[in-house]
């Protein structure tokens, strides 16, 4: 009896854990690989539970390394300040759902809330204001590779 019980519970756990694992809630990622000869910085940026845009940065992604982040985050990608990373090509993919947002980028660490107010980013003079404001892409959960356009 208290083997079958035992069985029960096990398969009671089991079942709820499997609808855990197979919810649409569960956090899926993104990744994106870094093919370049060169460090590459990248900035994300997400929509907060008081719906207020919250972008952060930096993360250094190195040559032939991968960086995970949540599916629901944008992300900005440059070599350095003088040299953004071109994605436009990801608009032209077909059956593609991809989205994108213009913020407000800081060149050093940062957390920054309401960036997509470009009055809020211009009010800061960083010195760079011509590029403070830059393109955000929404991939979703898939992989994607930092190469060189030609």
């Amino acid at each position: 009896m208290k083997r079958s019980l035992g069985l029960c519970s096990l398969l009671l756990l089991g079942a709820g854990l499997g609808e855990l694992a197979l919810s649409s809630k569960m956090a899926q990622g993104a990744e994106l690989c870094n093919y370049r000869n060169e460090i590459v910085r990248v900035s994300g940026a997400y929509i907060n539970n008081d719906d207020i845009w919250v972008t952060k940065g930096w993360w250094l992604v190195q040559p032939g390394e991968c960086m995970v982040y949540p599916d629901n985050w944008y992300t900005y990608v440059e070599v350095d300040r003088a040299q953004t990373v071109e994605r436009s090509y990801l608009l032209d993919l077909e059956d593609e759902d991809i989205k994108t947002v213009r913020l407000c980028v800081i060149q050093d660490g940062y957390t920054f809330y309401n960036g997509e107010r470009y009055e809020v980013c211009d009010k800061h003079h960083y010195g760079f204001s011509e590029n403070s404001m830059q393109v955000f892409y929404l991939i979703g959960a898939r992989r994607e590779l930092i190469e060189y356009t030609r």
